[in-house]
């Protein structure tokens, strides 16, 4: 799956996720990057393509009290909801 992005929502995404802590680059146009302090965190994995990114894996975090930590939930597999993360997470600009 695909978002399409502006120059600027891609150079903006690119700088959100040079800096932010939970964000590795995995290659040149490859990060991993999980969203924890969003509504409904996420664990995405994205490849920087022509005219976007290419979601090459997304799923829900789900916390789990009784161990203290994180672990993947469903697999999401709506680009409108990878697009909502990323902005409810301030990652594309204004």
């Amino acid at each position: 799956m695909k978002i399409k992005l502006t120059q600027p929502q891609e150079d903006a995404l690119r700088v959100f996720l040079d800096g932010f802590e939970d964000a590795e680059q995995l290659s040149t146009r490859e990060y991993v990057v999980d969203l924890y302090d969003i509504s409904e965190p996420v664990s995405l994995d994205l490849v920087f393509v022509k005219g976007g990114v290419a979601i090459d894996g997304a799923a829900q975090l789900k916390y789990d009290a009784d161990q203290d930590g994180w672990y993947m939930g469903e697999r999401l597999d709506s680009p409108e909801a990878v697009r909502a993360a990323l902005e409810q997470a301030g990652a594309l600009g204004t």
